[in-house]
């Protein structure tokens, strides 16, 4: 069976990770696109310990008009508003196309008319779009397995947290790390959108695929929004610098989903600079009969992220045309043989 071919598009920290982890799981980089290293060889760049013969280029439109890839994996941004026009290329190249992008998780309700958009495109061009990485397995998919424990459900309710100097740069932008507090509670208050990408919190679209999952219906949603300061100053790897006492830190996301079953979905998202001594954890709670708690200190947020989106690049390739849900894809498993093999 031929290999898999895939565009890398977006070689920050997790898109290096994404690309070595295909290298070494059989799938052919045919072309790799990034503002930063042009004109650099990708197995130079990622730390594959040879070269890869394949060149970073910044011309997106020349590379899709040219490669014969099967897939793009998209590691650019976390809103869909903002990976729209770089998913939108791959699309019409007919191109697959996995993104790393929290809202693509599930944009439904949060973007509809994006989300249509680029379903439509999909579906256009025969090729499939979904949104995976660290929500795949630890948010999502792990709660609702759990759920096949469970007699009644009252509640399903979580806590996350992730430290956003692990991550690309455009992760600390999306939680506004470095900006005047004030200024983010004024925009909060007035509803207006945060200066960069949206307030959308990235837990909605796990929550929406819980609930998509477990067959129920969406009654309301609640969203609530606050800037996390220190009293102190703070350094940060990713703003190469000192963040000043007062200064946005990051953001503290809550968010609340009623069912029209009775069910009621909570999950808060800790996303901030880290002080000395601070972990990721993933909590969660289905409350019911019987209840069920899990907890995970120290998950593996930043490889998780990247192994989870290179293991769902045979599910994507199989699954039908247009833009596919997480909650609608297959138990995500690891990939141990070469990926073409897991290809119908």
């Amino acid at each position: 069976m031929p290999k898999i071919k895939a565009v890398s598009y977006g070689i920050g920290n997790i898109g290096k990770d994404i690309a070595k982890f295909m290298t070494e799981k059989g799938v052919i980089i045919t072309d790799a696109i990034d503002v930063k290293n042009v004109g650099k060889d990708l197995g130079d760049v990622i730390g594959a310990g040879r070269k890869l013969n394949v060149i970073i280029s910044d011309d997106a439109d020349k590379v899709l008009a040219e490669t014969g890839a099967d897939i793009a994996l998209v590691a650019v941004a976390t809103s869909l508003e903002t990976i729209f026009p770089h998913v939108k290329k791959c699309l019409e190249a007919g191109l697959n196309v996995i993104t790393t992008s929290e809202e693509a998780s599930y944009a439904w309700t949060s973007s509809p008319v994006l989300a249509a958009k680029l379903d439509r495109i999909a579906k256009e061009n025969g090729v499939t779009f979904t949104g995976s990485g660290m929500q795949d397995v630890f948010w999502a998919n792990m709660i609702t397995n759990l759920t096949g424990a469970s007699h009644r459900i009252d509640s399903i309710e979580g806590q996350v947290s992730i430290n956003t100097d692990e991550f690309p740069t455009f992760v600390a932008d999306y939680y506004v790390v470095g900006r005047k507090a004030d200024d983010i509670r004024e925009m909060i208050e007035k509803g207006e959108k945060l200066p960069i990408g949206d307030e959308v919190v990235c837990l909605r679209m796990d929550l929406e695929n819980q609930i998509s999952a477990l067959g129920l219906t969406t009654k309301s949603i609640k969203e609530i929004v606050e800037p996390i300061i220190l009293d102190h100053d703070i350094e940060s790897k990713v703003m190469k610098g000192t963040i000043p006492a007062g200064d946005v830190i990051g953001l503290d996301n809550t968010i609340e989903i009623e069912t029209e079953e009775g069910i009621l979905f909570k999950a808060t998202q800790i996303a901030k600079v880290y002080e000395p001594g601070e972990i990721d954890t993933n909590e969660w709670w289905i409350k019911g009969e019987p209840n069920i708690h899990v907890r995970n200190d120290n998950p593996p947020t930043l490889l998780g992220t990247s192994s989870q989106i290179v293991n769902r690049i045979p599910d994507v390739i199989n699954a039908e045309p247009g833009y596919v849900t997480i909650d609608q894809l297959p138990k995500l498993t690891c990939k141990i043989r070469s990926m073409e093999h897991y290809l119908k």
